[in-house]
């Protein structure tokens, strides 16, 4: 997100800076006085994002609390949309509801478990603002505006167990899983912005997204002509493909052009591109993140579709690596006649907390795992319990941790199930297995084959 002009000053320079007050009798926020946070170079450790939901915690009243914080389950981390609130409810605390104290303790934990630089909590001010603008401009102010926006907690912020904080909104959703004191999962991360260009709002000069949609165009203008045609798409693409509420969709088959025929520039361009959408991320983590992704470039492919400045209605653009999902896709005007953008960062393997490494049964759908025979000869029998209807894929690891055999795949009912499998052509040895519902996986069970 850039800042293009700037009339702020500096009042503090402390770790966590103040952005701004909310006044307690209107859902626009009120912005001056503070510096924006991309003067910062920090890190922030989750003892510190913990404090810092603690101290929110402590000006809240035991009410207040009840609604912020709920369990860690699915149905609670996937409630949350590209719509306002007010047309698809969100859990947790709205914004426009909390006093001035208590706002600025809320923004500072934003703060921490965001990016610095451009990216970050500079990103999601901007946004806010742009929610703001949109109010100026003749929209509800019952549906836009940053006040709209919530934050909730699911699960208890601590260095055991599982928590997730989330904020998220019109136009900006905010996901950070923690399991035992470790960022899992940053993702699904919602981002878009209307107006996408330039607009001013309280004597600052705002255009979020900016960044991203600069790095998308030139990663496809660096490419041959032939490449860009490899990578073009023959069907148009209206919306995010994996959006909200769209969860575990991946094409099975990815399309477009692979990177590992591109030139060291070429790819830099797809790395950097990705980097404006995880750099969201605090920054250490983010580049633990951004590190993997960059590892694994040579398995990424790219592609786009009907318009490849992202002008034009339609205009689409996806990196779909062995981890990294990200997608741009440009949009009419809702209550701005400009087109805007929609686009969304996923991670095939840690969406929602880490759904190809989780290690609590209380976010997946699976209960009352077992299998008999075991240790298995020809066949097993693997019984189970669903809380609800899922597409179950029953998946065989060896003991490094490698897939070596998806014996069941398909939809089951919600309640007690029982699969009968053929593992003769398994060889003899010790095997891990998971059942995965609707792309979570069940903590591991052992599987011994004679």
């Amino acid at each position: 997100m850039r800042i293009i002009s700037n009339t702020l000053f500096i009042t503090t320079i402390s770790l966590f800076l103040f952005f701004g007050l909310l006044s307690d009798d209107t859902n626009k926020v009120e912005i001056s006085k503070f510096k924006p946070k991309s003067t910062l170079n920090t890190t922030v450790t989750t003892q510190n994002i913990i404090d810092l939901a603690n101290t929110f915690k402590a000006t809240l009243s035991s009410s207040q609390i009840t609604t912020l914080q709920l369990n860690y389950t699915l149905s609670n981390a996937e409630t949350w949309s590209n719509l306002p609130a007010a047309m698809s409810a969100r859990l947790g605390l709205r914004l426009g509801t909390l006093t001035t104290a208590q706002l600025t303790a809320a923004r500072n934990l934003v703060q921490a478990i965001t990016g610095t630089g451009n990216e970050g909590y500079n990103e999601v001010y901007g946004l806010w603002m742009a929610d703001d603008f949109l109010v100026a401009s003749g929209a509800s102010s019952s549906q836009y505006g940053a006040g709209q926006f919530y934050i909730g907690f699911f699960g208890t912020p601590s260095l055991t167990g599982t928590f997730e904080i989330q904020m998220t909104g019109h136009h900006r959703t905010v996901a950070n899983t923690y399991i035992n004191g470790a960022l899992v999962g940053a993702t699904p991360s919602f981002v878009a912005v209307e107006p996408y260009a330039a607009f001013t709002q309280g004597g600052t000069t705002y255009q979020p997204m900016i960044e991203e949609k600069t790095a998308l165009v030139n990663m496809l203008a660096g490419l041959t002509t032939t490449q860009l045609a490899t990578a073009h798409l023959s069907t148009t693409i209206s919306d995010l493909v994996c959006g909200p509420h769209v969860d575990w969709s991946f094409p099975t088959t990815k399309s477009g052009l692979i990177a590992s025929g591109l030139t060291t520039a070429q790819k830099q361009l797809i790395i950097d591109a990705i980097a404006t959408y995880v750099n969201d991320v605090d920054d250490v983590n983010a580049a633990t993140i951004l590190a993997q992704y960059t590892s694994e470039i040579d398995q990424t492919y790219i592609c786009w579709g009907t318009d490849s400045t992202l002008n034009a209605q339609n205009g689409y653009v996806r990196i779909d690596g062995p981890s990294v999902w990200i997608e741009y896709s440009t949009q009419n005007g809702i209550i701005l006649t400009p087109k805007h953008p929609h686009s969304i960062w996923r991670d095939h393997s840690k969406d929602y907390g880490g759904t190809g490494n989780l290690k609590t049964d209380s976010f997946s759908a699976v209960s009352k795992i077992m299998n008999f025979p075991n240790p298995v000869d020809q066949s097993t029998t693997f019984s189970f319990n669903l809380k609800e209807d899922a597409k179950i894929k029953i998946n065989i690891y060896d003991m490094n941790g490698k897939l070596v055999k998806t014996p069941y795949n398909s939809s089951l009912s919600i309640g007690n199930n029982s699969i009968t499998t053929d593992l003769s052509n398994l060889e003899s040895g010790n095997y891990l297995y998971s059942i995965e519902a609707n792309g979570v996986k069940s903590t591991s069970n052992k599987l011994v084959k004679k």
